[in-house]
């Protein structure tokens, strides 16, 4: 057969054709059902809903029924509208004195754990 740049495949008859080993005796050997592969299965635990203010969750480190704390910080959204405040009215510091321009990071009270950030 020559290979004129196409690709060979195998005849009809031979791929209907299947071949069977036989042992000593003349006798095909029984078939062996593998058992399908165990997938180790992850657990996560539910996505908790952290918000710009204190909430009440359970901390996922020491299993508490806590109100988070919460800590504020500066992004480049606050420097942004700093330098925007600045333009408009020199009033820079506004956004590095409000809450509503920076993310809200929670953390546990109990075991002083990070937990999550809501950003804004």
């Amino acid at each position: 057969m020559n290979n004129d740049g196409l690709p060979l495949y195998p005849s009809e008859y031979e791929t209907q054709v299947q071949i069977k080993k036989f042992n000593s005796k003349g006798q095909a050997p029984p078939q062996v059902q593998q058992m399908p592969e165990q997938v180790p299965m992850a657990v996560t635990a539910p996505a908790q809903l952290l918000g710009p203010e204190n909430t009440m969750t359970t901390c996922q480190f020491c299993h508490a029924t806590i109100k988070t704390a919460v800590k504020y910080t500066t992004t480049s959204r606050t420097h942004m509208a700093a330098a925007l405040w600045g333009m408009l009215c020199c009033l820079c510091c506004v956004p590095y004195g409000s809450e509503s321009a920076k993310n809200s990071d929670h953390y546990c009270p109990n075991c002083q754990r990070y937990l999550g950030t809501y950003v804004k």
